[in-house]
């Protein structure tokens, strides 16, 4: 019988291959850390946000910290290629501190990005944004639709505040709740196209 231990660890398991096909661009089960820095430049492009502008510095320079630090902790140069599963192994060691290494590494990462997304700064997230946001990513029509549908987003004139966002972004990143909100970050995260054991897509 599975236990929750099981269920919560496979859980986080699955968001994380989650995040290694958003920089799989190629689908070729293989990424480089330059991918994931490639991929915050694509979000930036889909969100009409100009590329030297102060948020766009923001993100780049938490990008570029968050690789730094999962190269510090795998000894990756930039080119390396790695695997799913390598992924997976990286990413428990970047977050083996924790809280600590989340805050550290991977939230300025959120705040700076979701800021980003959020075009007129009123600390709202709107549809249309999060749309945007979500192709940059590179997330299918009907994982958008069901992942803006249970952020709350269903009609243009719905927003998110800025601290539901990063507290979802934070739970997909790091919770093994089945219940945890933060999973629909992306949609379903179980679809049956996201993972057919050799390549990771979305």
């Amino acid at each position: 019988m599975r236990t929750p231990h099981d269920i919560g660890s496979r859980l986080i398991e699955r968001k994380v291959d989650v995040c290694f096909a958003h920089a799989d661009r190629d689908q070729d089960s293989l990424i480089e850390l330059a991918d994931v820095s490639i991929l915050f430049t694509r979000i930036l492009i889909y969100l009409g946000e100009p590329l030297g502008s102060p948020k766009a510095l923001a993100v780049h320079t938490a990008a570029q910290r968050f690789c730094d630090h999962m190269a510090s902790v795998t000894g990756w140069a930039p080119d390396r290629g790695t695997t799913p599963e390598e992924w997976r192994e990286a990413m428990a060691k970047a977050l083996a501190g924790g809280a600590a290494d989340y805050d550290a590494y991977f939230r300025p990462v959120g705040e700076s990005v979701w800021a980003a997304v959020d075009r007129d700064d009123d600390g709202i997230v709107r549809l249309s944004d999060f749309a945007a946001f979500q192709r940059g990513m590179g997330t299918p029509d009907a994982n958008i639709r069901l992942a803006a549908d249970r952020m709350g987003l269903r009609g243009e004139t719905d927003g998110l505040p800025m601290a539901d966002v990063l507290r979802a972004h934070r739970e997909f990143y790091t919770s093994p709740d089945p219940e945890a909100h933060g999973n629909w970050l992306y949609g379903d995260v179980w679809a049956d196209a996201f993972w057919d054991g050799t390549r990771a897509r979305l």
